[in-house]
């Protein structure tokens, strides 16, 4: 192989390892963002399931599905990490 041969070699390779160290920034940064929106997706929520687990405390159903609800309910605000 010539010299300008080795030189092309050697440019196409050191792309291919740039493009594939971007390519893997990028998706781990991907998910960190993704990960984030989840983060606080759940703690907008927070504010809505702590004051429908406190009335379903307060004031258990008496229905089974009422207790269903009651049941899910409580087991988003443990999921999701809020106040207890």
């Amino acid at each position: 192989m010539t010299v300008r041969g080795w030189h092309v070699l050697v440019v196409v390779l050191l792309t291919a390892v740039l493009a594939a160290g971007l390519a893997l920034v990028s998706s781990t940064r991907s998910a960190a963002l993704s990960a984030e929106a989840r983060r606080e997706s759940e703690r907008r929520w927070c504010g809505v399931v702590v004051a429908l687990d406190d009335a379903y405390r307060e004031s258990p159903p008496q229905t089974p599905a009422g207790l269903r609800i009651a049941a899910s309910i409580a087991q988003l605000r443990t999921e999701f990490g809020c106040p207890g």
